[in-house]
């Protein structure tokens, strides 16, 4: 598959949208802003939407073309657990000792069962604490590969039709727990209808629809109306797909492209960067805005450092070197039929 740079600097995005919502809302936490933050964690919740968005979209277009369920669960495993591993082992051997949050007063058994849970990415789509703050999202996107890969199984040839309409059963069954536990996971079908609206037609209209598209998407979810949202995301990601428009120009920049090589990073390590700010800033007489900035752009700094020798370090590095990817075959593009219930349910793909 060849590299859709607008999605890749579309991550970037995401990622920085996320950023500034925990900016703001760590920044009122930390007792040094008054602001009504729902403007700017509507910012943040669409750069969750749209990142559900590119795995539903790269996820089916992975399995779709290259029908290879072990390499897709092996290939998941090692983008995703050894940067989030670290991180939960030093939550749990760090938190307990500065007294963070509901880490603080854990009895021995109940601190084996939610590193257990940590470890298994339940957070999320269970009621359950996270330790790792922004790794709930992980959870649903465990739950997407499960059921991308569930209804891709029962969409090949098997012996027994039983089994088909038992693993279909079993994909709708989780799809509907989970969109009940988080509406929001529909973001994820959305992708899924882009990615095959992309591989039947080419419409491409005007370069402003994409940038207008977003725009709407945020003035939708601002106002509550998510469902709306949803709908409008598969027209947005198909002009993403496409790499068409003002939007894609600008997410091909050095600037965005390299954020979205450190997006999953970024996205884990970055409230890790801001805690120092929003412990100690309320210590000093500031202004709220001076606060808030030297947050930003401390914050900003520290997490982009810190995400950029993570990338080099472990997603590169020792994943190349240890936990080599597996390459996936050139295997023949098997055109297959989305039934109205194909995968319904991750910064992570």
């Amino acid at each position: 598959m060849s590299k859709n740079h607008t999605i890749h600097g579309l991550r970037g995005l995401c990622a920085l949208m996320v950023f500034v919502g925990h900016v703001i809302s760590m920044s009122i936490n930390g007792g040094y802003l008054t602001f009504n933050e729902h403007s700017t964690l509507v910012l943040a919740e669409i750069g969750v939407d749209v990142f559900f968005m590119i795995s539903g979209y790269l996820i089916v277009q992975s399995l779709v073309k290259h029908r290879k369920v072990g390499q897709f669960f092996y290939n998941r495993f090692i983008r995703i657990y050894p940067v989030y591993l670290p991180l939960l082992v030093t939550m749990f051997i760090v938190g307990p000792i500065i007294h963070f949050d509901w880490l603080a007063n854990l009895t021995t058994s109940e601190y084996i069962l939610n590193f257990v849970y940590g470890l298994l990415m339940l957070p999320g789509v269970f009621p359950l604490e996270e330790a790792v703050r922004n790794s709930r999202t992980l959870s649903y996107e465990f739950a997407f590969y499960l059921v991308s890969v569930i209804f891709f199984v029962s969409l090949r040839p098997l012996n027994n039709k039983y089994v088909k309409w038992i693993l279909i059963t079993i994909g709708l069954i989780i799809s509907m727990a989970v969109i009940i536990r988080l509406p929001r996971a529909l973001f994820f079908l959305t992708g899924v209808l882009a990615y095959f609206l992309s591989e039947k037609y080419n419409f491409l209209p005007s370069k402003f629809y994409s940038l207008l598209s977003l725009i709407i998407i945020y003035l939708a979810t601002y106002f509550g109306d998510i469902y709306f949202s949803i709908l409008l995301g598969v027209f947005f990601f198909y002009l993403v797909i496409k790499e068409q428009g003002y939007l894609s120009s600008v997410l091909k920049t050095k600037f965005f492209q390299y954020f979205g090589t450190l997006s999953y990073s970024f996205y884990l390590l970055h409230p890790f960067a801001l805690f120092p700010f929003q412990r100690v800033m309320s210590k000093f007489n500031l202004p709220d805005f001076v606060s808030v900035s030297i947050t930003f752009v401390g914050g900003l700094l520290i997490a982009t450092v810190i995400s950029h020798l993570s990338y080099e370090l472990i997603e590169n590095r020792f994943t190349n070197r240890f936990l080599k990817r597996k390459k996936i075959s050139n295997v023949p593009h098997v055109p297959v039929p989305a039934p109205a219930s194909a995968p319904q349910t991750t910064p992570v793909s």
